[in-house]
C-alpha cells in the first residue's frame, strides 16, 4: 500500500486508542487502535492488532487486523495473513494473503463503482 513518497501516513489512530462515530479520511490513514461507526476515504490501513466494528468504505483498503461489519473498496482490498473478517465485501479487486480468515460475504463487481 502507498501512502505517500515517504510512506508515512497523515492521519493515525494509535494503538490504545478508541474512536467511534463518522470518521471521514482526506489523506491516507492508519489505524491501529479501536474504531466504531462509519469510516471512509481513499487509502486506509487497518494494522495487524486493530479491531474494527464498522461500514468502511474506501478505494484501496488493506486490512490487517480484526474487522466486523460492512466494506466497500471502489479499486481494491488486501487482506494481510493477520486480517480476520466478519463482514460483507464488495470490491472489484481482492488480495487474499495466505493466514488471512474471511468469514461472511463478498461481491465482485466487473466494473468500478461509487463507494
Amino acid at each position: 500500500m502507498s501512502a505517500n513518497p515517504e510512506g508515512k501516513f497523515e492521519s493515525c489512530i494509535s494503538k490504545g486508542t478508541k474512536v467511534s462515530g463518522k470518521l471521514n479520511f482526506k489523506e491516507p490513514a492508519r489505524i491501529e487502535g479501536e474504531a466504531e461507526g462509519e469510516i471512509t476515504g481513499d487509502e486506509i490501513l487497518i494494522a495487524p492488532g486493530a479491531i474494527v466494528t464498522a461500514r468502511i468504505a474506501a478505494v484501496r483498503l488493506t486490512i490487517g487486523g480484526q474487522v466486523t461489519g460492512e466494506v466497500v473498496a471502489r479499486e481494491r482490498v488486501e487482506l494481510l495473513p493477520t486480517a480476520r473478517l466478519r463482514c460483507s465485501l464488495t470490491t472489484p479487486r481482492l488480495v487474499l494473503n495466505e493466514g488471512a480468515q474471511f468469514d461472511g460475504d463478498c461481491k465482485m463487481p466487473r466494473e468500478r463503482f461509487a463507494a
